[in-house]
């Protein structure tokens, strides 16, 4: 008895799970995490990275056994439309990401797959979490060299500060040659002024918006994607009522503009000579880096309209598993483990004889990839369900039978 009595009390408190909050007291004070600017690879979800260690994503671990990056951090976000979710990158398995999250009460809880092969020649593609929309808003990667538009720089004691300019592409590297007021720059002072990868050499600084300034004494060099030097002179700013930018490629005068508030993204071709790209639509919350990588895997929030991301303190990703239940008959659902399960799970359940029930295991993207019908005796049952023979990954394993439905997540490890 004294083991009925114990599962009954874990039954009480499975029963009570979908009301669990995420505590977000003292949030505040939480460290606020952020997008690199000096490079493309590293977004908001990597800042608590160990760089010492080759397997830590920061999101998630490499497992070198099953060759998956599996998530180990809940994250709590706020959203573009200013909902605070929790938020998960469950893993990535071949270029498919698998991403939890909910409203802080549990309720609303999805598991959602994101394949990146439909943007494979693209940096990254987009995510609107409210909406559940996944966004094509790139031009492909070997088609642009800069791109114009708003972007956060932080200020010590401040924090972060929206600002219009430009930054470069991946493969693309950049030397800011500063001279003397009327002396003429050439590509020779590369060699005093070396070129950088940082994504915003060229950045905000070339003008002072606020007095209407542009420094006259400044030129950029701009290897492009194909080898190519390009001679890139800023020369006018219209501020952000316009968003116009005015500039000089190899000498040929050209201009773009962002729109009101900057809110655009132009994206060029200094080897077309040429804007090849505008994106105005920035109703979206995630980046997910969209090439594959065995370095980094970034993934970036929309924090220059924001969006704005903390890890969750109080738990790991593990903390889904006492909230992920469904329904009104989840009293009767006692545990579920191991989890992750590698031969096996054992379910530990509450049943009335002759309530005979079905257990599935559903993988995320709605397939059920296993279904076991089981009879049921009078009071407190274990049963094991194989595992052995399924796919490393996430799945929904649901319970249902005439008196008990109930889902959680579960994890599938060789």
């Amino acid at each position: 008895m004294k083991k009925i009595y114990t599962l009954l009390a874990a039954c009480t408190l499975m029963g009570t799970a979908q009301a669990q909050l995420f505590d977000t007291t003292g949030m505040a004070q939480w460290p606020l995490l952020i997008n690199s600017y000096e490079t493309w690879m590293e977004g908001a979800f990597e800042r608590n990275r160990d760089v010492n260690d080759a397997t830590d994503f920061g999101w998630g671990n490499y497992d070198i056994s099953t060759h998956l990056i599996s998530g180990d951090s809940i994250y709590i976000i706020k959203t573009l439309a200013g909902n605070h979710k929790a938020i998960s990158i469950d893993q990535i398995s071949g270029g498919v990401y698998t991403v939890s999250y909910s409203n802080l009460d549990g309720s609303q809880y999805v598991t959602k797959t994101l394949d990146r092969s439909a943007f494979n020649n693209r940096n990254f593609f987009y995510y609107n979490m409210d909406q559940e929309v996944t966004k094509d808003l790139e031009p492909a990667s070997q088609d642009w060299d800069i791109v114009f538009t708003k972007f956060l720089t932080y200020f010590p004691g401040f924090g972060g500060y929206p600002v219009a300019g430009v930054l470069h592409n991946r493969g693309v590297e950049v030397s800011q040659v500063e001279v003397q007021a009327g002396a003429t720059a050439t590509v020779n002072d590369t060699v005093q002024f070396p070129m950088s990868a940082n994504i915003s050499t060229i950045g905000y600084d070339w003008k002072d918006a606020f007095a209407g300034v542009i420094y006259d004494t400044l030129v950029y060099y701009v290897k492009d994607q194909a080898g190519n030097v390009n001679e890139l002179k800023l020369t006018a700013y219209g501020g952000s009522g316009s968003g116009k930018m005015v500039f000089e490629v190899n000498g040929q005068a050209d201009s773009i503009s962002l729109g009101s508030g900057n809110a655009a993204q132009a994206y060029y071709s200094l080897q077309a000579g040429q804007q090849i790209a505008t994106n105005t639509d920035n109703d979206w919350d995630l980046a997910f880096f969209a090439q594959s990588s065995f370095s980094a895997i970034p993934i970036r929030i929309n924090d220059v309209n924001g969006v704005e991301l903390y890890v969750y303190p109080k738990a790991d990703i593990t903390h889904w598993n006492t909230i992920g239940l469904e329904d009104e008959h989840t009293d009767r659902l006692i545990s579920a483990y191991p989890n992750p399960a590698h031969d096996h799970i054992t379910l530990s359940l509450y049943t009335a004889a002759g309530d005979d029930y079905t257990v599935r295991l559903i993988h995320t993207n709605g397939q059920v990839v296993k279904s076991v019908s089981y009879d049921s005796l009078n009071g407190v049952q274990e049963v094991k369900v194989p595992t052995h023979d399924m796919a490393a990954g996430i799945y929904i394993l649901s319970v249902q039978g005439e008196h008990l439905k109930a889902s959680t997540r579960i994890m599938v490890q060789p």
